[in-house]
């Protein structure tokens, strides 16, 4: 494979009054690529990426045919190894300079056997939530860069799911389960996204916002994927089938926080159906936010160390 990026025409953003730079992970499909296209709908420069060459080329070529917007590109990375990871953030820093929002949306469910990446990580927690982390960080300089930033990283309700938090277990070696596992990323996440907010703050940086969303039950391949591990979950799908929303409804909350001037300086708030949610308190931890911070800065302290994140990674 070469170093991932797939040439399509990208023109300059700042020419074109009110266009920003946006990189949505995950944009290969679903909600994600329903996210690109609405965003390059309204006329920014749009960076698609995704995990497999062919589906990311053709999901690229496809908002560009549909929208009429040609700057729109597309760069290719596993995210469930961090090594990918820090190569896909020099790889956007080289290319684009300045990244105006980041929008967290990659995503993934696996079977009901813990399954472990090349570098050993459990795999959900790898794509669900250390990538984030890393790549949020990593790719923090380019957005400091920007006039006024916005983070904006996609959770999910199944956060209710996780059980209580095992903080001496956070990749489940010993209690895993599908369910339990991707409910505890999908909080972790979101408490990791607590402590980027809490951090930029402290550090005095006041033009970069993050936020959390969740985009509902859409049906997509994550969860046509998920069936295809677990059919054992599809009568439950069929029961809850009416109630759940297509991806382009799920990407409206994403679309709204990345771009919408209503939305200008809010910050470290989590949104779902494109206003805040309620939080049942039971759910906030700082100290739990603290272990998972600590955790995923240590498990990738190797792709940190000499990076100019202006933020305390301690």
């Amino acid at each position: 494979m070469n170093d991932g990026t797939m040439n399509h025409a990208i023109g300059h953003p700042e020419s074109r009054e009110g266009a920003k730079i946006i990189l949505v992970t995950g944009a290969s499909g679903g909600i994600g690529k329903r996210t690109a296209l609405a965003l390059a709908s309204q006329g920014h420069t749009v960076i698609m990426h995704g995990r497999n060459p062919d589906k990311t080329r053709h999901a690229c070529d496809w908002v560009i045919e549909q929208t009429g917007n040609p700057n729109v590109t597309c760069h290719v990375a596993d995210l469930s190894l961090m090594r990918e990871v820090a190569r896909f953030a020099v790889e956007i820093n080289e290319r684009y300079g300045r990244l105006d929002v980041l929008v967290n949306n990659a995503g993934g469910q696996f079977g009901n056997e813990r399954e472990t990446t090349a570098e050993g990580h459990e795999r959900t927690f790898a794509i669900n939530t250390l990538a984030p982390f890393l790549l949020t960080n990593l790719l923090l300089p380019m957005l400091a860069n920007s006039p006024s930033a916005r983070i904006v990283t996609v959770s999910s309700e199944s956060y209710r799911q996780s059980g209580a938090p095992r903080l001496d277990d956070i990749e489940l070696e010993h209690s895993y389960s599908l369910v339990r596992a991707y409910g505890s990323s999908k909080l972790y996440v979101w408490w990791l996204m607590r402590q980027f907010d809490a951090r930029l703050k402290a550090a005095g940086v006041a033009n970069i916002t993050v936020n959390t969303v969740e985009p509902g039950s859409a049906v997509t391949g994550l969860q046509r994927e998920s069936l295809r591990k677990s059919p054992f979950m599809l009568p439950l799908v069929i029961l809850w089938m009416p109630f759940m929303r297509t991806a382009a409804h799920g990407a409206r909350t994403s679309v709204l926080m990345a771009t919408s001037s209503s939305v200008e300086g809010v910050s470290g708030e989590f949104w779902g159906s494109r206003k805040p949610k309620r939080i049942n308190p039971k759910w906030i931890s700082p100290q739990g936010e603290k272990a998972v911070w600590e955790y995923c800065a240590k498990a990738c302290a190797a792709y940190l160390d000499g990076s100019a994140t202006p933020i305390d990674l301690a």
